[in-house]
């Protein structure tokens, strides 16, 4: 009998945190903010195509110096930008709804909140269906 772990439950456990751990920062950033609501998804958008350009910067050096590319040369750039494009646009949309009922502070705390819930559960999701996904 073997007392070795599967790196997949490791890696998957990895992943998830990751996630989770960029929902929290996100949500945060968005329920901390002073300002309008359209002043804030700017920002997170700024920030996570930064992100974006540093994960393709990293593929190429990687590519160059043969590293290999792993999941990070099967990125669907375009994707990922609609995918982060629609969590900010709800997360916008659900911020200016709620201030129809509550006060604009406690609209961007929920606003927040679930931006971080949708980004760590989300993300795995799309993290592993194109780590998965063989490509051609």
């Amino acid at each position: 009998m073997s007392t070795e772990r599967s790196p997949a439950p490791t890696r998957r456990r990895l992943v998830h945190a990751v996630f989770w751990g960029a929902g929290l920062y996100f949500g945060w950033r968005w329920a901390s903010e002073s300002g309008p609501a359209w002043q804030h998804a700017l920002q997170l958008l700024a920030i996570m195509l930064a992100a974006m350009s540093a994960v393709q910067l990293v593929r190429r050096w990687r590519v160059r110096h043969r590293r290999g590319d792993g999941v990070l040369g099967r990125l669907p750039v375009r994707d990922l930008f609609l995918a982060k494009l629609l969590l900010i646009a709800s997360a916008l949309a659900l911020d200016y709804l709620l201030q129809c009922w509550i006060p604009p502070q406690s609209a961007q705390i929920i606003a927040g909140a679930g931006l971080c819930v949708a980004f760590a559960t989300i993300g795995p999701a799309l993290h592993r269906r194109h780590s998965d996904s063989r490509a051609p």
